[in-house]
């Protein structure tokens, strides 16, 4: 299906440390029915790195050349703040705002939206913040969850991950300077060229705290851990969700996933679990995504999305 497919940037939210938070809007200028649903997806990055720019096109497209408006939002990045006051907070506020203010900013294109059917979708610890939504007063119609955080007080969340042992140490008060300036809703990426980018020190300090297994801890403490992880809430009001993780994950096991579409299923939540044998953490978010993994395991997820507005 070909389409040409418009962006527009605006301000959601408004923060006194972060200023004015942008949240980038796709849209067909080729579909032409009444109000179309809305489509919210969160970026990866730990919740300390990344940025919108990190969702693939790839999905971006197909959802908006099915009619939907695509909002892929900027949120507050951590250590700055916690996770709960930070990216949890921001996904619940973003999207009571595609609820309420998207429609007032699409009408000036001439896009009607339908603040009713919204659906979330996330990757890694953006797969997290679209589970949180699930829990809000007015939930997404449907969920998927790719390879994302959840059940945050298993201890597999709180080990150094081999793969990063051998990783030099940056000086300390060279990491430190994540710390200054304003809150951060953007970063440079953790690999450049295949290799760790010790030369940010945003990157440097989230690469010290995956090598010392403090990835998570460091930016949550325990008393938050109930409040911010989402699959210790789930209900049988929680919408229909679906899971998807590679079974060789290095960075997220793939058990948690396991876990948490078992919970909803004994809920009697609609939930479905796609376990590939071969493939890694963030394997959909990479420049190159082979167009048989594309077809075979990302378009039955974002054909959920669209089953269910």
């Amino acid at each position: 299906m070909s389409a040409s497919i418009s962006q527009v940037t605006v301000p959601w939210k408004s923060d006194p440390s972060a200023g004015e938070i942008p949240a980038h809007i796709h849209y067909s200028t080729s579909t032409t029915q009444d109000a179309r649903p809305i489509a919210l997806i969160f970026h990866a990055g730990g919740f300390v790195l990344g940025s919108s720019a990190m969702v693939p096109q790839s999905q971006i497209s197909y959802l908006a050349a099915r009619g939907f408006v695509v909002v892929v939002p900027e949120y507050r990045l951590c250590p700055q703040v916690t996770v709960l006051e930070g990216p949890v907070q921001d996904a619940k506020d973003v999207l009571r705002w595609c609820q309420e203010s998207l429609s007032s900013v699409m009408s000036s294109k001439d896009v009607q939206v339908d603040p009713n059917r919204v659906v979330a979708m996330g990757h890694s610890a953006g797969g997290m913040l679209a589970l949180v939504t699930g829990l809000a007063p007015s939930p997404p119609l449907a969920i998927i969850d790719f390879y994302g955080l959840k059940n945050l007080s298993d201890p597999s969340l709180f080990k150094p991950l081999p793969a990063f042992a051998q990783l030099p140490d940056s000086p300390a008060d060279f990491i430190a300077k994540i710390f200054e300036g304003p809150q951060a809703l953007t970063s440079l990426p953790m690999f450049v060229d295949g290799k760790p980018n010790l030369a940010d020190p945003r990157c440097a300090w989230y690469l010290r705290q995956i090598k010392q297994g403090t990835a998570l801890s460091s930016i949550m403490p325990d008393a938050d851990i109930k409040a911010a992880d989402p699959a210790s809430q789930f209900t049988n009001r929680f919408p229909p969700t679906y899971f998807l993780h590679g079974k060789v994950d290095s960075f997220v096991k793939y058990e948690l996933t396991v876990q948490a579409h078992a919970e909803l299923e004994k809920l009697g939540v609609e939930t479905e679990l796609v376990l590939p044998e071969n493939l890694e953490h963030a394997f959909d978010l990479q420049p190159q995504v082979e167009q048989d993994v594309f077809e075979k395991y990302v378009v039955p997820a974002l054909e959920f999305l669209i089953r269910h507005v």
